[in-house]
């Protein structure tokens, strides 16, 4: 039996346009989850189409709720809720056969990447692995690595092609969007967006078929640069392990796993967030 698992961030996705677009109860969050959920069912519908028996869709934005569950076809399991242990990767497993990562956008310090970020924007300036500036793409992909599972497409922000191309040429890049400047972007019609995306997939799983598509890996152990946006992160971040604090704004750590380090960067991105609330209490 072949096993697709589809993680799907919104930011990277066409006709998201605002910020109104990303979180529930602003005033454009119903046309946000709209798109999410239309993406989230072509992916699966075509992975279908072309010999996969079963799609596991991680909803892998924000609260992790935005995907409208009734709309999800017959032959997909749903992954919703937050927080989760693995965070955009929770429920992959050794038993995949491929992962696709649709939606996604640019990492954090990318010229004119729409509302690049790398798994908060609010606590992160910038993350290094092994000197590399990484995105969700590259950490999560290890994190695939690992268990033997290729990435075999990555659909989003065309900011984050060269990056794919540079770290998993096999792995079939389509451009949903394109950044002009952080807060605005280009992206083609719906139909000629799905058709590519469509293409796309019938490509990726090909090379699959033919063995093209391998899991990502780099070198262990992975030194971990974490650049986070103000001091006072830093400073409660410190007290944890393993981070050392390397200056005022620079904490750095080392794994032998891409699951651990993907687990404390997402702990840190929590506590940045009670950080941050705290700052605004004591100010």
């Amino acid at each position: 039996m072949l096993k697709a698992y589809v993680s799907i961030d919104i930011e990277g996705l066409p006709g998201i346009a605002s910020a109104s677009m990303l979180v529930p109860g602003n005033t454009q969050y119903s046309r946000g989850s709209e798109i999410m959920t239309l993406f989230a069912v072509e992916t699966a519908k075509k992975l279908l189409e072309n010999g996969f028996d079963r799609v596991v869709v991680g909803d892998s934005h924000g609260y992790m709720t935005n995907i409208e569950y009734s709309k999800m076809p017959r032959g997909t399991s749903l992954i919703q809720g937050f927080p989760r242990p693995v965070s955009m990767l929770t429920g992959l497993d050794e038993s995949f056969n491929a992962a696709l990562f649709i939606g996604y956008h640019s990492a954090a310090s990318t010229v004119h990447g729409y509302l690049s970020h790398t798994m908060s924007g609010r606590t992160f300036a910038e993350i290094r692995i092994n000197g590399i500036r990484s995105s969700e793409f590259l950490m999560n992909s290890l994190v695939a690595g690992e268990k033997g599972v290729p990435v075999i497409l990555v659909a989003g922000d065309k900011y984050l092609e060269n990056e794919v191309k540079a770290y998993s040429p096999w792995t079939v890049f389509v451009p949903l969007k394109e950044g002009i400047t952080r807060y605005a972007a280009i992206y083609q019609s719906l139909p000629e967006t799905l058709e590519m995306l469509g293409k796309g997939i019938y490509v990726a799983v090909n090379r699959y078929r033919r063995g093209e598509a391998r899991p990502l890996v780099l070198e262990k152990p992975y030194r971990v640069d974490v650049f986070v946006r103000y001091e006072l992160i830093a400073d409660v971040l410190e007290t944890m392990k393993p981070y050392e604090r390397v200056d005022a704004l620079h904490l750095r750590f080392e794994t032998d796993s891409a699951e651990e380090m993907v687990k404390i960067i997402e702990l840190s991105a929590i506590i940045g967030y009670g950080v941050h609330a705290l700052k605004q209490s004591i100010h």
